[in-house]
């Protein structure tokens, strides 16, 4: 499966808790599949696109940044795998 999360650090981290995410990151690093992790030139969210079938390991990563990041995550399809579904609809 493809997921696209958008993320944004929570408002107000003090250095020390930014210190603190950036050293659990190197640690523990991106969710298993990723394939592309964006960060928005503004600072205000980014955006990670993986690709993998074991919901359970992303999960798992996910929960070590939840202390200081929001997330919102999408499973994706792929437009060659959706279109036959829409023109399924609309008949």
């Amino acid at each position: 499966m493809i997921f696209v999360t958008t993320y944004k650090v929570k408002p107000f981290l003090t250095k020390e808790e930014t210190a603190e995410l950036m050293g659990v990151f190197a640690a523990n690093g991106p969710g298993p599949g990723t394939t592309a992790h964006y960060l928005a030139a503004d600072g205000s969210h980014g955006m990670v696109i993986s690709e993998n079938d074991d919901i359970g390991a992303a999960y798992r990563n996910i929960l070590n940044y939840t202390q200081w990041v929001e997330y919102d995550t999408k499973v994706m399809l792929d437009i060659d795998e959706a279109v036959p579904h829409i023109m399924d609809a609309l008949s």
